[in-house]
């Protein structure tokens, strides 16, 4: 019979959909799989990062079909990469790039016919982070010589 010592396990995370709005989030993970038509498609985890909901978690996909290709541009758009150059995309290029990320509620029925509430990233979802010392926070210096010593 297994000991476990239950006050070192943190609680279990709350997997109620966060509220409708928008989200200053990191990309954390990638995974790369096929959809059922036989396309790529990158499952998206994306972890809130500032906020009463940091550290929750965001899902998305990327499908990389003729009929997605729009929205695969919008995304990587949004999370900083050049698309006004030809790119071999890889998950390392994206990976751990922040954008803001809005989220829906959406019923579903999961696989016991029960209808449940997730969150959903509308198409058009993702906004630019501008990661620029002002956004952080911080000073933006534009000259030397202003500097008082």
């Amino acid at each position: 019979m297994p000991k476990i010592d239950f006050p070192s396990i943190p609680n279990a995370q709350d997997f109620s959909p966060l509220p409708e709005g928008e989200y200053l989030c990191q990309l954390v993970e990638i995974d790369e799989s096929i959809t059922q038509y036989n396309d790529e498609m990158w499952k998206l985890r994306f972890k809130v990062i500032e906020g009463k909901h940091k550290g929750r978690i965001i899902l998305d996909n990327m499908v990389f079909s003729e009929a997605a290709m729009g929205r695969v541009k919008l995304i990587c758009s949004r999370l900083g990469l050049d698309t006004s150059i030809e790119t071999n995309i890889t998950p390392d290029l994206l990976q751990g790039h922040k954008c803001y990320i809005s989220v829906e509620i959406q019923d579903y029925e999961d696989n016991k016919g029960e209808t449940k509430k997730r969150n959903a990233v509308p198409f058009t979802g993702y906004r630019l982070f501008e990661d620029t010392e002002e956004s952080q926070g911080g000073e933006n210096i534009e000259d030397e010589d202003d500097l008082p010593f």
